[in-house]
């Protein structure tokens, strides 16, 4: 049923004190908008912190998967320089050196042929003769000098 517009204006005009209309108070409105903003925040704080987390883990997963790839480049570095540890050991170096031409000393690697020297000479440094009688210097054999 529609109330017609008639009844209305007739009641408007009677200005009458028992209807079932009231006003409001303006404090129930100031109470309902507070606690809707408290609830916006509460939200949004939630959101703020979910989305904070979420970023967190992600650093988290990239900074253990940093830390991963410099594990496994210390463990190939570690190889690598036991690697090079062999290749530049004296016994090494020596039998490759001393090796004949013709010996096969590794893989592909064949000797240098190289031969010990059958007497060493060492000059030995003294503050007596200056620098440009060096050439003349006498020159000590193995075993004479300081060092020898």
């Amino acid at each position: 049923m529609a109330i017609s517009s008639q009844v209305l204006e007739i009641d408007r005009k009677r200005g009458s004190k028992d209807s079932n209309l009231s006003l409001l108070s303006k404090s129930k409105p100031l109470i309902w908008n507070f606690l809707s903003g408290m609830v916006l925040l509460v939200v949004l704080g939630i959101f703020v912190r979910v989305g904070f987390s979420a970023l967190v883990v992600n650093n988290q997963r990239n900074l253990d998967r940093t830390i991963t790839m410099i594990s496994d480049a210390s463990d190939v570095n570690r190889a690598h320089r036991f690697n090079i540890s062999e290749l530049e050991s004296a016994q090494r170096i020596y039998k490759i050196a001393f090796g004949s031409p013709e010996e096969l000393v590794e893989n592909n690697l064949h000797g240098l042929g190289m031969v010990s020297p059958s007497e060493i000479k060492y000059l030995t440094a003294t503050t007596r003769i200056p620098s440009q009688e060096w050439g003349n210097a006498t020159i000590s054999k193995v075993g004479s000098g300081v060092d020898g």
